[in-house]
């Protein structure tokens, strides 16, 4: 039996209705305003800080972001230089060895990152102290 084909009334009025229902109801109001008393995510919502507050947000030292690009610089580059220049000169075409090689070399560079990090000098206190009376300031 052939399905008649429904007018583009009949389906504008059949989504009116679905978009009418309860379900899609609430779900507009949540969508609307988030912080409501009803929504259940109301007080973790008013528990966020917003994002104007410098204050709460942690300062992160610029040699430190300087280090971390550095490292991950070398550590994207030195491995596959690696791998490339054992296979080609050392190994001569041998890949398990030269893909060893980049192995090692990756986590060579991991260690001295960590290393870095370990031995990094922490800020004095009165740093620290000049750095939250000039936040305070600001």
């Amino acid at each position: 039996m052939p399905r008649a084909k429904k007018s583009r009334n009949a389906k504008n009025v059949e989504e009116t209705e679905l978009a009418d229902s309860p379900v899609s109801t609430a779900r507009r109001r949540s969508r609307k305003d988030p912080t409501s008393s009803d929504s259940p995510h109301a007080s973790a919502n008013a528990e966020r800080p917003t994002s104007g507050s410098a204050a709460q947000t942690p300062q992160i030292p610029s040699n430190v972001l300087q280090k971390l690009v550095a490292f991950s610089v070398v550590l994207l580059i030195a491995p596959i230089l690696a791998y490339f220049l054992a296979l080609h000169y050392v190994f001569a075409g041998s890949t398990t060895p030269a893909a060893i090689t980049a192995a090692v070399t990756a986590n060579i560079v991991l260690a001295a990152y960590v290393y870095a990090a370990w031995t990094e000098e922490e800020p004095s206190s009165a740093d620290a102290s000049d750095r939250s009376a000039k936040r305070k300031t600001d």
